[in-house]
């Protein structure tokens, strides 16, 4: 990159941030340099570790890609590190690519009390989403870029709650629900939420995640799960 570039790129990211009302664009952060090569943010090595532990090809075991992510933090092996973040990137371009599919064809939809979008099991890419970190990021880019052109006023306080495919071969889907833009707080009452729905259904549920928001079900049990969550939050 010229170096006269380099210099400006924040200064022109700020202006840009103003100008379309994007928020924290430009953060503090840590940096890694071993002697006088590649610069590292720590945002690069989340991301990288993020990659590895859910983008990796299937056929992948876990204590596999445990040991690559160990690899990643190595001095010793920067190929790992930068072979990660070259799939990171991937994610990012398909996370944008997913969202303006969602909203251009509309296919972010209002159930009332809430906004809900389903990944298709034909989509290139749902295999994906099918990990927590991943589609917890797709649910909040959707979200925020919803209430961004929807013309619903009350679009800044709708919560979001997102399904994709989790098992062909089992026949289920995960369901994770995000609290709406206008709540500053962390805390999300889906967990309970869902726990209520599936027991007014009866159907079969499992949440083995520090996460209560990330739910799986079978997929035959999804809309019947939808309308029961609407009836509990309207």
């Amino acid at each position: 990159m010229d170096l006269q570039l380099r210099k400006e790129f924040h200064e022109v990211l700020e202006k840009l941030s103003e100008k379309y009302g994007l928020q924290d664009l430009i953060y503090a952060s840590f940096t890694l340099q071993y002697g006088y090569r590649n610069k590292y943010c720590a945002a690069d090595i989340v991301y990288a570790l993020l990659a590895i532990l859910e983008a990796s090809p299937r056929d992948k075991k876990p204590e596999e890609l445990f040991n690559l992510a160990l690899d990643c933090l190595s001095r010793s092996k920067r190929d790992v590190l930068d072979s990660a973040i070259e799939r990171a990137k991937i994610i990012v371009k398909t996370l944008f690519t997913t969202a303006q599919s969602a909203l251009d064809l509309k296919q972010v939809i209002s159930a009332g009390p809430f906004v809900y979008y389903i990944i298709q099991e034909g989509c290139l890419d749902w295999y994906m989403f099918s990990h927590l970190q991943i589609l917890l990021l797709l649910a909040h880019f959707i979200l925020r870029a919803y209430v961004a052109v929807s013309r619903n006023r009350k679009a800044p306080s709708l919560p979001l709650v997102v399904s994709a495919p989790k098992s062909l071969d089992a026949g289920t889907c995960i369901i994770l629900g995000i609290p709406p833009l206008c709540e500053n707080s962390p805390k999300n009452f889906f967990g309970k939420a869902f726990e209520k729905a599936a027991e007014r259904i009866n159907c079969d549920s499992k949440c083995d995640y520090f996460d209560t928001s990330y739910f799986e079900i079978h997929t035959k049990d999804r809309t019947r799960f939808f309308d029961a969550l609407t009836a509990l939050l309207s």
